[in-house]
């Protein structure tokens, strides 16, 4: 029986065999994958690159990125159609992330001066819309945690904490937690439970689900809000951080085999690593077995219609999380 520590080593080795399958796409120009895919394809490598200590590769990525990747705005492309949805900010604030931790600060300054104008001053919240600015616009948990996170890597504290404000309303809107999780919210209509059926996964999250919802959402914020915590020592932030997280202490297996699990293994290794409480390391173990299981032979991970290179990368991300929390 291997040991304990070669036992906690499988999330690092995981995570490099994911890292490994990300380098061989790679090109001679620093740039990743397709170049017809570009933003779409290179978004989340980066930081995947970085956080398995390819760090050479991520400084050359972001230099390409720096040449050919971000515009006088400070928005990054080029674009396909699939990103300019009601999600468009979710993909430069994989960018900025990186950026910001590699030092490449040029990159996620401007590119979050560019995201900011997506945010709500009133509410606290971004905008789901690449274009408009109203009361009726909504608001997506992932969108807002997202934006977030940027902000309180990039230094830009009071719009960090107009996040964690809206989350706190967000949470104090519920009408059946943790049983279910709302997650879309308008200055005009509160939030939204009121919904086309044929978009309920936008809308809602249910613990004992059986089929494919996004159970994302309870990771995204208690991850962003425990990271708050961190830069405050607001003890508020670690309290709603354990909030979200208790959708996730009763969710159903079908939603822990999924690789939208893996923000909630990130969040759960962050509470671990603040509180030392085992539910929390539990939590991540589980997440981070079943990233595991899933995982191809080449290192790559497959999820639906999601490009193998968007899914690798991210599971490399969430894999080092559960890795710094637990790993020998």
């Amino acid at each position: 029986m291997e040991s304990q520590e070669n036992s906690k080593d499988r999330f690092r080795k995981g995570r490099d065999r994911g890292c490994r399958f990300l380098m061989r796409q790679l090109r001679p120009d620093g740039g990743f994958g397709s170049p017809q895919r570009g933003l779409a394809d290179y978004y989340k490598v980066p930081l995947a690159l970085m956080v398995s200590g390819a760090s050479a590769e991520a400084n050359r990525l972001l230099d390409w990125i720096r040449r050919h990747g971000q515009g006088r705005d400070g928005d990054f492309g080029p674009r396909l159609p699939e990103t300019n949805g009601y999600y468009y900010i979710y993909y430069n604030i994989w960018v900025i992330i990186a950026a910001h931790r590699q030092g490449h600060f040029d990159l996620s300054q401007r590119g979050m001066d560019f995201v900011l104008r997506f945010y709500d001053e009133e509410s606290g919240g971004f905008y789901s819309s690449p274009i408009q600015r109203t009361a009726r616009v909504l608001q997506d948990l992932w969108v807002v945690s997202g934006g977030g996170q940027a902000a309180l890597y990039t230094g830009r504290m009071r719009e960090s904490l107009g996040v964690g404000r809206w989350m706190k309303r967000l949470m104090g809107l519920q009408p059946n937690y943790p049983e279910q999780l709302y997650s879309v919210y308008s200055r005009a209509g509160g939030l939204q439970s009121n919904f086309d059926p044929e978009e309920e996964i936008r809308f809602v999250l249910n613990a004992s689900a059986e089929r494919d919802e996004y159970f994302f959402h309870p990771g995204i914020a208690a991850g962003f809000l425990a990271n708050l915590y961190k830069a405050t020592g607001q003890g508020e932030w670690l309290r709603l951080a354990k909030d979200f997280l208790r959708l996730a202490e009763i969710a159903s297996d079908f939603n822990y085999k999924s690789l939208r699990a893996g923000k909630v293994a990130w969040a759960a290794s962050n509470l671990y690593t603040l509180t030392g409480e085992r539910k929390y390391a539990e939590m991540a173990t589980r997440v981070g077995d079943n990233l595991l299981a899933s995982q191809a032979e080449d290192g790559c991970w497959k999820f639906g219609e999601m490009s193998s290179n968007d899914a690798t990368a991210e599971m490399v991300v969430w894999l080092d999380e559960v890795h710094q929390a637990l790993g020998g």
